[in-house]
């Protein structure tokens, strides 16, 4: 697969979709500075399958649709490129398998119809771990080798975009987490673009690099706000963290046990620990199997942030690290959603009004922020 330098990649947009009682109208302008994850995110019935179906020409859509130059979509000039000739691969909630086909027989189905090379293949079986499931059917593969099946087929069509509908909806909860990591993975290595349709704040939280998030306004499905996952997760009042899973993302880099300079007891003493580098303080996680040391995406739900005005020395809790609170947003049930610089980056905070008062909290204030370990969500960043 491509190893080379990552340009920038835009796919630009001005679309309207209109069915019985539906209506999307999209207008915007995304692009790929580097090769990641677009999530297209919002509730159930917002549009987000109708936006990605437009965009992969399996949609009737009214419009503009261009991607690097290439225009697939101009109804003024009456261009209407069909789907296989967009140059995208979709990957669909249902994996789609043959089911007469063996997965080999399934992966030869796009190889044999693209330019992937015998070293694609290569790859994409070590990548994906297919390898011992060459001679197996679908009906004997569980929903997330399906799945992992059905991204290696896409992969090996060789596509310039690759556009996935919900495509770990119908897993359970193991089973997604087997196959985000390979999710992740597969942008850099492929250097591809992709557009992720989902409703879950998790793989939103796990997965994406840019949000697009659409929802109903007039019973028009809309683009309300798009931009850097960070950048919403820091905006208190943004719609996007009043659900009860928000919280952060805090970039950092996991340490091999043996590096050199890190003098820390903790970590010496304690087996079964990461030890993550923000800047200046160290996060402690989980031991992952599979990690190397490298970039890291930490997930930190609010929830999971409690706050202290002076550090506790006899604490079971080994995260404990010096914050400036930033923000102070009142919310209902009587919570309060708190945001804080740590070590450069931002940090929510769930706590009750009642807290807050008793704390006396105030903008600019220091404090001490507490992580369980345990509730720490680790993966490796692109």
């Amino acid at each position: 697969m491509s190893t080379s330098t990552s340009t920038s990649k835009t796919l630009k947009l001005n679309i309207n979709v209109q069915k019985q009682n539906f209506k999307l109208a999209a207008q915007c302008q995304i692009e790929w500075i580097k090769p990641g994850i677009h999530v297209v995110f919002g509730k159930s019935g917002c549009g987000k399958s109708h936006f990605l179906r437009a965009i992969a020409g399996l949609e009737n859509t009214q419009g503009h649709i261009e991607y690097e130059g290439n225009t697939w979509l101009n109804t003024l000039q009456n261009i209407h490129t069909p789907c296989h000739l967009r140059d995208v691969s979709v990957v669909f909630q249902d994996s789609q398998l043959f089911s007469h086909l063996t997965v080999q027989g399934n992966l030869q189905f796009a190889f044999k119809r693209s330019s992937a090379t015998s070293q694609d293949w290569q790859h994409v079986l070590q990548a994906l771990n297919l390898e011992p499931l060459l001679m197996q059917r679908p009906n004997q593969l569980s929903g997330g080798e399906k799945q992992r099946v059905s991204l290696g087929r896409s992969l090996l069509s060789k596509p310039a975009l690759l556009l996935m509908d919900e495509p770990l909806a119908s897993l359970d909860w193991h089973s997604k987490q087997e196959i985000m990591p390979y999710i992740q993975r597969i942008s850099k290595e492929w250097q591809l673009p992709i557009l992720y349709v989902t409703h879950s704040i998790d793989e939103v939280m796990q997965l994406a690099d840019q949000v697009i998030i659409l929802n109903k306004h007039n019973d028009v499905s809309v683009i309300e706000k798009m931009g850097p996952l960070v950048e919403l997760l820091q905006d208190v009042q943004q719609g996007f963290n009043q659900d009860f899973k928000a919280g952060s993302i805090i970039h950092g880099t996991l340490l091999d046990h043996d590096s050199n300079g890190i003098k820390d007891t903790r970590a010496r003493e304690n087996s079964g620990l990461n030890r993550i580098q923000i800047k200046k303080e160290i996060l402690y996680t989980p031991a992952k199997i599979g990690l190397s040391a490298g970039p890291m995406r930490l997930c930190i739900q609010a929830n999971d942030v409690s706050l202290a005005l002076s550090a506790p020395t006899d604490s079971s809790i080994l995260n404990i690290l010096p914050a400036q609170i930033e923000n102070i947003a009142r919310q209902g049930s009587g919570q309060c959603l708190i945001s804080l610089s740590l070590d450069g980056q931002k940090l929510l905070s769930r706590i009750s009004n009642h807290s807050v008062d008793k704390l006396n909290l105030k903008v600019g204030q220091h404090v001490f922020a507490q992580i369980k370990a345990v509730a720490l969500q680790q993966s490796i960043d692109i």
